[in-house]
């Protein structure tokens, strides 16, 4: 519970000075913040510990369990509630996101065609792409809790399971799309850094059902990810990006906190009862 505990406590506190921060040292009337300023320098001192810190602690984590079930699997209910908000929260993002990109669409529907801007479509298309997959990325989030708390992998998991990586893929490219032409990163730089890490968490986690675990990545991208989503979250993002930011971060917490576990006591101790004689029941069939 330390690493987890330590992130949400992080990003608590980065969202506290990233508050501060825009108060007292961003000048809207120009766009740039104030040099110098004790506030910056606060924020970034603590991302960059924080960051250090889990890439630290994850060398030290014992030998992780290289397949899904035993490097997730946990019987607690507590850690499937903890999946089961995440998937809620990203069917709500799915749903916020398709009603703000059909008001976009709208917006650069009615704009004249001579001052269209490209871009602006652009957007708005990244946007309600990433909206429908947010739809099978909380059913693959649901699914994979399911599965881990379960100890069983349905056929099709390995369909659902890349979604919230795919979804995190267009929600990088839309950040970077809509801020990409500011000229001062600080600006949108932990937006654009929380997508980024959500994203690429979730990536490594759905590597475990292709024979592709990276157990050190996974925590470190999730961990860090945490930090800087809630961080993001003073940013004054719209609802649609703060509900999906806050699906992601609890999301990445759970699988986080599970391979935690999985790199602790032996799987075998956390297996439910009758596990066992399943796994020994398929074998017996492939065999």
């Amino acid at each position: 519970m330390i690493l987890p505990g330590l992130a949400l406590a992080g990003g608590a506190a980065g969202f506290a000075l990233r508050k501060w921060q825009l108060s007292a040292a961003f000048h809207p009337e120009t766009g740039l913040f104030t040099h110098g300023a004790p506030a910056t320098y606060a924020l970034l001192g603590l991302t960059a510990v924080l960051i250090l810190l889990f890439l630290l602690a994850i060398q030290t984590t014992k030998q992780v369990p290289q397949d899904f079930l035993p490097a997730f699997g946990s019987p607690e209910a507590g850690q499937m509630t903890v999946w089961a908000a995440a998937g809620l929260l990203f069917f709500a993002a799915g749903l916020v996101n398709l009603m703000e990109g059909a008001q976009m669409l709208q917006l650069w529907q009615a704009t004249p065609a001579l001052d269209r801007d490209p871009t602006q479509f652009t957007l708005t298309a990244a946007r309600l792409l990433c909206a429908l997959l947010c739809l099978p990325a909380g059913a693959g989030v649901l699914l994979m809790g399911r599965s881990a708390y379960r100890w069983e992998l349905p056929d099709f998991l390995g369909y659902l399971a890349p979604m919230p990586a795919f979804a995190g893929l267009l929600w990088l490219f839309s950040t970077h799309l809509e801020h990409g032409t500011q000229p001062v990163l600080m600006k949108y730089g932990f937006a654009l850094a929380a997508a980024a890490f959500l994203m690429l968490g979730h990536y490594y986690v759905a590597g475990f059902l292709f024979d592709r675990p990276r157990p050190r990545r996974s925590l470190f991208f999730a961990l860090s990810g945490v930090v800087l989503g809630l961080t993001s979250l003073a940013d004054g993002l719209s609802l649609g990006t703060c509900v999906l930011t806050l699906a992601f971060v609890l999301s990445a917490l759970g699988f986080a906190r599970a391979l935690l576990v999985g790199a602790g006591p032996g799987w075998e101790e956390r297996m439910p009862s009758g596990a066992e004689d399943c796994e020994d029941r398929e074998d017996s069939a492939q065999s």
